[in-house]
């Protein structure tokens, strides 16, 4: 094994191009023997060791991480927008009332029949419209009461609130 490193070998090693490679090595004590820039081995491990063991190592690690947990975020992000829901054209207008086929609500339980995620998550989807569209009748199929204005009035009779009487 050599004691010395040049250029080159110095530009494979840490994969940089010649400039950067002379300009790192002049930071790490290089020296010039004819046409040569040499570098000891043994003293540029030794430094590269120090570097390691500082906090500014320990910060760059961290950002460098930070970031690479961003990439896979944004990658997994754009993975999922590509996914096409096979979702009917009118899904924004669905009620309880026409649940996708497939899918059955009643108190207590949901079931949902699909073939593949995308179904699934496309059946889930307009059941979440339905649900938006129409709370009332959502919520009288989760809880077993057939007449919203029964919930309403239940909710009515319940322990009044603060300016709120009994009827």
């Amino acid at each position: 094994m050599t004691s010395v490193l040049d250029r080159a070998l110095f530009e494979h090693l840490f994969h940089v191009g010649w400039r950067r490679a002379i300009d790192l090595m002049h930071t790490f004590g290089a020296y010039q023997t004819g046409q040569a820039l040499l570098i000891d081995r043994a003293e540029l491990i030794r430094q590269l060791e120090a570097l390691e063991a500082g906090t500014e190592f320990a910060i760059e690690q961290g950002r460098k991480q930070r970031l690479l947990d961003s990439l896979e975020k944004v990658r997994r992000h754009r993975a999922a927008a590509r996914v096409i829901l096979p979702v009917a054209g009118d899904a924004n207008l669905r009620t309880m009332a026409d649940l996708p086929p497939g899918v059955h609500l009643q108190p207590g339980s949901l079931k949902v029949e699909f073939g593949e995620a995308e179904d699934l998550l496309g059946k889930l989807f307009e059941l979440a419209q339905a649900a938006a569209h129409d709370f009332d009748g959502f919520r009288s199929m989760v809880s077993g009461v057939r007449d919203a204005c029964a919930i309403r009035r239940a909710a009515a009779t319940t322990v009044p609130g603060p300016g709120r009487m009994n009827a």
